[in-house]
């Protein structure tokens, strides 16, 4: 069995492990000697110079603008320093030698900052002699010391992580989702690891800096890895089998070659390599749009999100790694120019909102924020732990607080600005498919059916198909789609979603799906509920005639008081029963054929027949309402035929039990000696169709036998466990 994983523990997951990221991160950058100093190293004089002097520093009392020399530990030789040790990015240094001597410095001068007392020796000025200053360390740098590059770096880092992991939450399934989120997961490691050596005060110990390098180049290129096959698989695969790792191999080996087997000797390499991916993203971009030209939902993607990988993934190799390639200072600081990685992330958002980029809908943005808000509250909880050094509980309890009363507003509005969607309610929806059940031609629910689709899909366009097509489908791509035939209703195709603004989904195709069900269960329930109120109409119209037209027919012809009495009030009683059927309970079958043999042997005796009667009542069986109207029907239909019709002297009746359990039945046989009639010429009336009717519905048989001799009318009525059971 596959294991579901749910969305949210996806983003959870990612927004813990770019926390913890971040707070050891945070910890390292934190856990470095401090001098108090801002240096800058001048790349035409090759001299490195005290931009700022922090007042409350160990250097306090060096003089802002000074060039320092050298750095001398307590033991052991001075070091002197150079415009290169305060490079942002050593990859940039040209060759594996200056990289070594580089990273060889770094040590040094760490071990000495790491040791105790320092002298520093500074100039103020050309041409000046040089100035000691013994200076000693403090082990932990400050918070507020870290610049604004660090920080930005960080937040590209979490952005690159986190909303590749948004996507690939929604679409576990996806390769394109596994690689945008790969190229998510490569660039919070290159970010976080420059983020940590780039905004250094002046140095870190080789395992810090050789692994923070190490990370930077790894994940550099992991981010080209998943850019690259994401552009040839994805909006349409370009490459298929072996062809689709290729790029993955390729890189893959050239990092084990340059990061471990060589490092840092072929380091350098890595700016040319980062410029040969980024052509292979952009020729991989241009190919999918060639191929994609007739596509517009494609299209429409490759302008949003192919556009802001251009310029964010492209902005940072011209402005950094090509100018190096050149042999020219990058036109921005990596730090900076770590920014551009933003737009990226931009542009997959509109694309989501406005495209459904990945077919994500919008509930993906409410997946996103909870994980904003999430982080957002872990964040506020360390720092104010950390420095405010508020109480745990105290600091938990305040974030909540902030997020509940800043970020939830904002969040709302957000939400509601993204999705720009204003369907119906639940309640005008069901109002809506009511009216479609229950409207009384096909027209006018087919209307009422394509301004509900308006209401909840918004289209530019609905037009009623003549085709059957059973099933929602989305036709290109999500430029039209079809809502699937229902019941007697067409199946009707939509074009562009909320005005244009918008492709349709997965999303708007299962609420077509669950909309198609709920109107064909209304619509069903509708019929039944006329099939039943139709049937309660018949019952009532047979038992008018069965029995409430015999009772009156008879009292009309009674010419004694007493008698045409009598059969009014019965008339009445049973009236008030036939209204009331199916609240009554089950009727003894022994009373119920005594209360009919007085009933019929008083008809005939008034219209002076003689009656033959014979009926056996097994003891504590009683008959549903339904089987006690049919014998009813049965014996007052037949008898009130026979007085008629028949020229009959003598009225014989039957009724007898006969099998045990499920095949117990009861027997009905209305006889006489009358002169019969012709079938062929004589049509029966609604009696016998009534009655044929009755028997049916009780799961019975009914018979007619004519000929001179009489008519013969048998029916078989089968007893229920209900009809067998004793009353109390």
């Amino acid at each position: 069995m596959v294991k579901l994983i749910a969305p949210g523990t996806v983003l959870t997951t990612a927004v813990i492990l770019g926390l913890l990221n971040a707070a050891l991160l945070l910890w390292l950058a934190l856990s470095q000697p401090w001098l108090g100093v801002s240096l800058h190293g001048d790349p035409d004089t090759g001299r490195a110079v005290a931009l700022s002097v922090d007042p409350a520093g160990p250097s306090r009392a060096l003089p802002a603008g000074a060039e320092i020399l050298q750095i001398a530990p307590q033991r052991g030789a001075p070091v002197a320093l150079r415009a290169a040790d305060l490079i942002e990015e050593p990859d940039m240094l040209g060759s594996g030698g200056a990289m070594s001597g580089f990273f060889a410095r770094q040590s040094a001068l760490h071990s000495a900052l790491s040791g105790g007392e320092v002298e520093i020796t500074y100039a103020t000025g050309t041409g000046s002699d040089p100035m000691n200053l013994v200076v000693t360390p403090v082990p932990v740098r400050p918070l507020s010391d870290l610049p604004i590059a660090f920080w930005t770096q960080l937040l590209v880092a979490l952005a690159g992580l986190w909303f590749g992991a948004w996507v690939l939450a929604l679409r576990l399934h996806d390769p394109a989702a596994w690689m945008l989120s790969l190229a998510g997961l490569g660039l919070a490691l290159a970010a976080q690891a420059a983020a940590l050596y780039s905004s250094r005060e002046l140095a870190l110990s080789l395992p810090v800096f050789g692994t923070a390098s190490r990370i930077n180049g790894i994940g550099t290129m992991t981010f080209g890895i998943g850019m690259v096959t994401l552009f040839l698989i994805y909006p349409r695969r370009l490459v298929r089998g072996a062809l689709t790792a290729l790029p993955a191999l390729m890189i893959s080996a050239a990092i084990i070659w340059m990061e471990f087997i060589q490092w840092p000797r072929f380091v350098p390499m890595l700016q040319g390599l980062v410029a040969l991916a980024m052509l292979v993203l952009l020729a991989a971009l241009a190919v999918q749009v060639w191929v994609n030209r007739r596509d517009p939902r494609a299209r429409a993607m490759l302008g949003w999100f192919g556009l802001s990988i251009a310029l964010g993934a492209g902005g940072f190799v011209l402005t950094v790694i090509v100018p190096v390639l050149i042999g020219q200072p990058p036109i921005l600081a990596q730090s900076t120019a770590f920014l551009l990685f933003l737009v990226i992330y931009a542009g997959l958002g509109l694309g989501v909102m406005r495209y459904r980029l990945f077919d994500l809908t919008d509930w993906s943005f409410r997946l996103l924020f909870y994980g904003l808000g999430m982080g957002m509250m872990l964040g506020q909880d360390a720092v104010l732990v950390m420095v405010l050094s508020l109480d745990h509980a105290a600091a938990l309890a305040a974030s909540l607080a902030l997020v509940a009363i800043v970020y939830l507003p904002v969040r709302r509005r957000m939400s509601g600005w993204l999705r720009r969607e204003n369907p119906p309610s639940a309640e005008a929806m069901f109002t809506e498919i009511t009216e479609i059940a229950q409207a009384e031609d096909r027209d006018t629910r087919i209307a009422r059916l394509c301004t509900l689709l308006r209401r909840r899909f918004d289209p530019l366009s609905v037009a009623v198909l003549q085709e059957a097509r059973p099933a929602a489908v989305l036709e290109r791509e999500g430029e039209g789609m079809v809502f699937p035939a229902v019941d007697d209703l067409p199946a009707i195709r939509l074009q562009w979603a909320m005005q244009g603004r918008r492709l349709f989904s997965s999303r708007d195709l299962n609420a077509s799906r669950r909309l198609a069900g709920v109107i064909g269960g209304a619509i069903d329930q509708h019929r039944t509920y006329r099939d039943a109120v139709n049937a309660e109409r018949g019952r009532i119209n047979r038992d008018m005639h069965d029995n409430i037209g015999v009772l009156l027919l008879s009292a009309l012809h009674s010419s004694g008081v007493e008698r045409k009495n009598l059969l009014i009030r019965q008339t009445l009683s049973d009236l008030r029963e036939i209204i009331s059927n199916p609240a009554h309970e089950s009727w003894d079958l022994a009373r119920l054929l005594a209360d009919l043999r007085a009933e019929i042997a008083d008809h005939l005796d008034a219209a002076g027949l003689a009656l033959d009667w014979q009926a056996e009542a097994p003891p504590g069986v009683s008959l549903s309402p339904r089987r006690a109207h049919t014998l009813r029907a049965f014996l007052r239909e037949g008898v009130s035929n026979l007085l008629r019709h028949a020229g009959a002297g003598t009225a014989m009746i039957r009724i007898t039990a006969s099998g045990t359990g499920a095949e117990a039945a009861l027997s009905l046989l209305l006889a006489d000696d009358g002169s019969g009639f012709d079938p062929d010429h004589i049509r029966p009336g609604n009696g016998f169709v009534n009655l044929r009717e009755r028997v049916a519905q009780c799961q019975g048989s009914f018979s007619v036998q004519t000929d001179a001799q009489g008519t013969r009318l048998s029916a078989t009525l089968p007893l229920s466990a209900a009809d067998r059971k004793a009353q109390p």
